[in-house]
């Protein structure tokens, strides 16, 4: 070992120690701060670019866990209408039975039909304001959507569910049945002459449907001599073909047709099968009505109490199906969230796994840093002692 004051290499390998020590305290103090061993690329870009690609997966989760929110919510909301509704439907059906009993007075069931009318359109009040986040999933308007992953690319759908009165075939459901009172006398809709208005407009399109048609609508015959059908057999539902022609002749939709006036015009609710259809003046609203229209319809008779049973029934079948399409979609839409949910957590502990430091390990690896360090500020100081030893040689 020579001595030598210019170079010390004692000092310089106590300094490269010390270094040492202090990046590794330093490094375990970010440690302990910031609770990450991988904090950044600069600690380990592999890693931290694995972790960062299951944050985005994770991000993408919490939107999918506030859509399945969001759909949650509407399909409650879809329920509770639905119930209501069919609580309603059910009331309305008591009420229709009883009004089927031949043996009221109209007055009784004229009352009947007044508070039967207001629960009919309560249902048109509960689903008109049944939205969620201005969304309405029971007016026929909007489907029940949700992202089920990540990327936003899969989803969780449910049909649009209409519970309109419309769709429910209750619009002009009642249980006393509408009464058409018939100013002059009642025209056939063919073979006669009309005066001028709405009622020769209207003539003139079943005419002009009629010859269009080669004088044969859907398999019934409009007597052209007459104006009435030839076929005892004849029925006139909203869907049928006939009555979609008259509303195309007319330029109206089939679903406006029936009990409604458009334009003018109107058919009469509970055309019966087998009767005549005759075109009759109620004020400034044509009518088509069957057998006798003169006479109208008979508050006191069962018939339309008998014909709302029927509807109802087939509304509570349909809003049946309907609750069952929610139920549905709200137990799938439970399970998808609570998936989603562990699937996130899943996620989140594997990030940590990659990342996260071991504070018991590093709070060990502090003490021993810490006394690593001072231990090196010790040997620094003894090592920059050496060259003063050279002074007692020249004593």
């Amino acid at each position: 070992m020579s001595f030598s004051v210019n170079t010390n290499a004692g000092a310089f390998a106590a300094l490269q120690n010390l270094g040492a020590s202090t990046k590794l305290l330093e490094m375990t103090q970010s440690r302990v701060n910031t609770g990450l061993k991988v904090a950044s690329a600069r600690d380990s870009a592999a890693i931290y670019s694995i972790a960062q690609n299951m944050r985005g997966n994770v991000s993408g989760l919490n939107a999918v866990q506030s859509s399945l929110d969001r759909a949650m919510s509407e399909t409650d909301i879809a329920l509770a209408a639905a119930e209501s509704v069919s609580d309603l439907l059910i009331e309305m059906r008591e009420l229709a039975v009883a009004g089927s009993d031949a043996g009221l007075d109209a007055d009784s069931r004229t009352a009947m039909s007044q508070k039967y009318t207001e629960l009919r359109d309560q249902i048109e009040s509960i689903v008109s304001n049944a939205t969620f986040n201005g969304r309405n999933v029971v007016d026929g308007t909007n489907s029940i959507t949700a992202i089920t992953d990540d990327s936003g690319s899969s989803t969780i759908s449910s049909a649009a569910s209409d519970l309109t009165l419309g769709t429910l075939g209750l619009t002009d459901s009642n249980l006393v049945g509408s009464t058409v009172s018939v100013t002059g006398t009642p025209v056939a809709l063919a073979g006669v002459t009309i005066s001028a208005g709405t009622d020769a407009e209207f003539r003139a399109a079943l005419v002009n449907l009629q010859n269009d048609n080669g004088g044969n609508l859907n398999g019934e015959t409009i007597d052209p001599s007459t104006g009435v059908t030839t076929d005892a057999n004849y029925t006139f539902p909203v869907s049928n073909d006939f009555q979609q022609g008259v509303a195309a002749a007319l330029g109206i939709s089939a679903s406006e047709i029936n009990g409604t006036t458009v334009d003018g015009f109107a058919f009469a609710p509970n055309v019966d099968a087998g009767s005549n259809l005759y075109l009759v003046r109620n004020g400034a609203s044509s009518y088509l009505v069957n057998g006798n229209p003169a006479a109208g319809e008979d508050p006191s008779s069962p018939a339309a109490s008998q014909t709302a049973v029927t509807s109802i029934d087939a509304a509570i079948e349909a809003v049946n199906q309907t609750l069952s399409n929610l139920g549905a979609t709200s137990q799938r839409l439970d399970i998808q969230k609570q998936f989603t949910s562990q699937l996130s957590d899943g996620l989140e502990v594997g990030i940590g796994n990659l990342v996260d430091a071991d504070m018991a390990r590093e709070s060990a690896n502090l003490t021993a840093y810490q006394t690593r360090q001072q231990l090196g500020l010790q040997a620094l100081s003894i090592a920059n002692q050496a060259p003063s030893s050279v002074l007692s040689l020249f004593r």
